[in-house]
């Protein structure tokens, strides 16, 4: 039987703390709202589990490090993100975790710190002062809202932003293992490689509030074009109807005189005339919502200059209670990815979109044709053929907005009909 010392016992006990502080960390960096809870508290008393045994039984600082640093990566799975959050959160995680009990032991014990050779290091005091202040830490980094956001950046950006943490890592280990700088040096070190790490959380926060700032920029202009695209249909098809209006008592005289002379298909030609003038711009959407009739009547205006069948059934009130930028990323992306698809079809392409709304709950169906294939990994829609870009592109976007409202998205792709429907919980 292992033969525990009262440090030995004071670590695990605080290492509950310290997993607690992990979960902390994640919420920095991850969006938990959506995460299953009870596979999260499985995962954390692994972790637990997992590092605990490896210093009881090891206690040899790199392999703490790969240990922590592997079993920081498979925590972030409980959350959706990308590869390259999960990168960076993991480094910059570790990094302060590593800082904190540098500093710690250095401060308390004033010892040498080699990392591949165990470590008599036993102040209890030490131990607790270093949970204590790596959750004060956390506490601190909370405050960066914008992290967790996950919006995509230029690689460039992503690159440096994972180089200094990644590169501050080697730098502490180097200090560690240098026997000819004095203990005030490498604590200088390891503090001043903390602050420029610390500024890095600063930096990532203000590139991830920038994408997203940048985001709903975008959205607004696209937005804008929907509404100037629908004045502009109801102004002209207002003129045209000024037009047919005042020169209306000479149309009828033209229509009577027709009849009279019995010239009864010229006369039916002359009404399909004026018909066609006055239906020239063509109002699909007419619910109210001026939003989602911008939107509809925008997208719909394209598909019919392709060529493309476009059905519409509305039953939605004037106001909905759903911003205008989600709706326009729901909507426009939706008929983006319909239109794209529906156009390679040579044989009755087509768009359905339908929208009702019950009780706070907002159902949003649009199907149409495609040619190609369809695979799904992880998620994400993937073709194989050409159109590879028809379906998938702008459908994570929805699936964001969807999530705010606790909505479901379901997908269907069979037959080489593609539906997607989407249910909002508004209230």
């Amino acid at each position: 039987m292992i033969q525990m010392s009262l440090y030995e016992w004071v670590y695990l006990v605080t290492n509950v703390f310290y997993v607690y502080t992990i979960y902390k960390f994640m919420k920095v960096f991850f969006d938990t709202r959506k995460t299953n809870w009870y596979i999260e508290l499985v995962t954390y008393i692994a972790f637990f589990i997992l590092i605990s045994a490896v210093y009881i039984l090891i206690d040899i600082p790199v392999a703490n490090m790969i240990t922590n640093i592997v079993a920081l990566i498979c925590l972030t799975y409980n959350y959706e993100s990308t590869i390259k959050n999960r990168v960076i959160s993991t480094v910059l995680i570790y990094l302060v975790l590593m800082s904190v009990e540098i500093l710690v032991v250095i401060i308390s014990d004033s010892i040498y710190y080699p990392i591949f050779e165990t470590i008599n290091y036993s102040s209890v005091y030490g131990l607790i002062f270093c949970r204590v202040l790596t959750y004060a830490i956390v506490l601190v980094l909370n405050s960066f809202k914008n992290i967790k956001k996950g919006e995509p950046v230029p690689n460039s950006y992503w690159f440096c932003i994972a180089l200094i943490p990644s590169a501050s890592l080697y730098l502490i280990l180097l200090l560690l293992q240098s026997s000819r700088l004095a203990v005030e040096q490498v604590m200088t070190g390891t503090v001043l490689i903390f602050f420029i790490n610390f500024a890095v959380f600063y930096l990532y926060d203000v590139i991830m509030n920038a994408a997203s700032d940048k985001i709903q920029s975008l959205l607004i202009l696209e937005q804008n074009k929907y509404y100037n695209r629908q004045l502009e249909t109801m102004n002209s098809a207002l003129q045209t109807t000024k037009a047919v209006r005042h020169d209306l008592k000479n149309h009828m005289i033209s229509i009577k005189t027709l009849i009279e002379n019995n010239d009864i298909s010229g006369a039916k030609g002359y009404v399909t005339e004026i018909m066609k003038e006055i239906g020239t711009w063509k109002n699909f959407s007419d619910s109210g919502n001026t939003v989602v009739d911008s939107i509809i009547n925008f997208k719909f205006q394209e598909a019919e200059q392709r060529r493309i069948r476009t059905d519409l059934d509305l039953k939605i009130p004037n106001k909905l209670d759903i911003p205008p930028l989600d709706i326009t990323v729901i909507l426009g992306n939706l008929l983006d990815n319909a239109i794209k698809a529906a156009s390679m079809v040579k044989s009755d392409p087509y768009i359905s979109l339908k929208m009702r709304y019950d009780k706070g709950r907002l159902m949003i169906q649009s199907s149409n044709p495609y040619i190609g294939k369809i695979k799904e990994e992880k998620g994400n829609l993937i073709t194989t053929e050409k159109d590879k870009e028809n379906h998938g592109f702008g459908l994570q976007n929805i699936k964001k907005v969807i999530q705010k409202y606790d909505g479901t998205v379901d997908i269907d792709y069979s037959d080489n009909l593609f539906s997607i429907t989407l249910l909002l919980y508004l209230d």
